[in-house]
């Protein structure tokens, strides 16, 4: 990030589309293609494995966009904005998915396997309940980012409208 103050106008702007871009690609490719196309074609245990393992991926490829993005955006424009704050919710929400919700849906995914295991069928239908409530929030939160991410780029498109 220090990097990003060297970098001219034209610099910053390229560097914040970049990163904007790769995130809500990202964004995009998990919950539209990556994670349903696994979901229907891979074993139930595999699949969460992977998961398990690809949601820290996901969630630092956020963090480090979306640090990049709102500081690249804010080199630029020193006096906070609409964007400013559209892009600093992105960044809050890939911080709480990364260090709270994507840690809670795994180990409630573990512990009903635990529980399926041991055919315990008061555990297994405790540890389903949170696992599908954390899973269902860390969507919600994901999208609610997806839309942050888009009202952005949107807001962008509407300034660069009037020199296209």
């Amino acid at each position: 990030v220090p990097a990003l103050t060297m970098l001219s106008g034209t610099g910053l702007a390229a560097t914040n589309l970049i990163s904007m871009s790769t995130q809500f690609g990202s964004q995009v490719y998990v919950a539209f293609v990556g994670g349903p196309t696994m979901f229907v074609n891979m074993e139930k245990s595999a699949f969460g494995n992977i998961q398990a393992r690809l949601f820290p991926k996901f969630g630092m490829v956020g963090l480090s966009t979306g640090i990049i993005s709102l500081a690249s955006y804010h080199l630029a424009h020193k006096t906070p904005d609409l964007c400013t704050w559209i892009l600093a919710g992105s960044l809050a929400v890939h911080l709480l998915n990364s260090f709270y919700i994507f840690p809670k849906v795994t180990q409630y995914m573990y512990l009903l396997r635990q529980a399926e295991k041991s055919e315990d069928q008061t555990d297994i239908g405790k540890h389903r309940m949170r696992f599908g409530m954390w899973h269902g929030v860390s969507n919600l939160i994901n999208l609610g980012g997806m839309a942050a991410n888009m009202f952005y780029l949107y807001t962008l498109a509407a300034r660069f409208a009037g020199v296209w």
